[in-house]
């Protein structure tokens, strides 16, 4: 899901004793939601490496529409954007402040999960730190880093590193390389994406990877629906060692996603690819690190 935030003031509690900050967070399916206080009000929010800020769900927050910014969205271009300015948003003792979101429509994520979805939490709000994605614990651990990316107070299960591959950023999305079939392709990571997206027009040379079982609907920017083929993406590696097991992809048209991010993805990487691991995400290195998958947190 992609957005737009802008953050005029950024402030995050200093404490000697604070090593960083570990919030919970249950599974939707494959998207993570945690519970964050936006202004005066407790809301389910979903961590989206693939959106920019904060998005909040026009069905609940109001905003003004800026008509000379749009917005791509999997579906095509959207209209002019509703922005909502000066919002508060805290989770576990980390307070953002001065807020700038995009205000959408997210109904349908809403009537798919069927759980209230108060908004998208971003890039703009995450690349201060070390951000640790523990799906199997359930809890993301943020540990705050400086202009170079060093950690400031690491707690200290966050510096068990087993593994690391560099990224670049495509806007405001990770990218990686990986392998398949032994064809190098540029994979953004996207952990508000349940399944993987694979580009039709970039993956003519990887499609007998690609085992096709049945049409779906998809829903892109306001709630329009697109019909994609979705199946099954095997032969995956990275680092030329790690092997991935067949994972749930959609085949369909990039365009409109590739026009957000600014380069020419070959395919997304979300929940299927993400969950069976335990990786850190550190946007000023624009490094993801991978850890041993049993560590002991406090």
């Amino acid at each position: 899901m992609a957005g737009a935030a802008h953050i005029t003031n950024l402030h995050i509690p200093v404490s000697q004793q604070r090593d960083g900050y570990i919030v919970p967070f249950t599974l939707q399916g494959g998207l993570i939601i945690i519970q964050a206080m936006i202004n005066d009000s407790m809301g389910n929010f979903v961590i989206d490496t693939g959106a920019e800020g904060l998005v909040l769900n026009k069905k609940y927050y109001q905003g003004v529409t800026d008509e000379s910014r749009s917005y791509y969205g999997v579906n095509g271009r959207g209209r002019g954007l509703t922005v909502s300015k000066n919002n508060n948003i805290s989770a576990e003792g980390l307070t953002f402040s001065g807020i700038s979101a995009d205000v959408v429509d997210l109904t349908a994520i809403e009537n798919n999960k069927n759980i209230r979805i108060a908004g998208l939490i971003g890039f703009s709000l995450l690349k201060d730190f070390e951000v640790m994605f523990h799906y199997r614990e359930r809890l993301i651990a943020l540990s705050r880093v400086d202009v170079n990316g060093r950690i400031i107070d690491p707690m200290p299960f966050v510096l068990d590193k087993v593994d690391s591959l560099t990224f670049v950023m495509g806007n405001f999305i990770p990218v990686i390389e990986v392998k398949v079939n032994g064809f190098t392709k540029k994979f953004g990571i996207d952990s508000g994406a349940e399944i993987n997206l694979l580009d039709l027009k970039r993956s003519k040379n990887i499609m007998t990877e690609f085992l096709p079982m049945r049409t779906i609907r998809l829903a892109g920017a306001n709630n329009e629906e697109s019909e994609v083929i979705a199946g099954r993406l095997q032969r995956v590696k990275i680092l030329d060692k790690y092997n991935c097991g067949a994972m749930g992809t959609v085949l369909m048209n990039m365009d409109n996603l590739n026009k957000i991010y600014r380069t020419n993805l070959d395919g997304i990487l979300g929940f299927e690819f993400l969950s069976p691991w335990l990786f850190s995400i550190n946007y000023k290195k624009q490094m993801l690190y991978l850890h041993p998958l049993k560590v002991v947190v406090p």
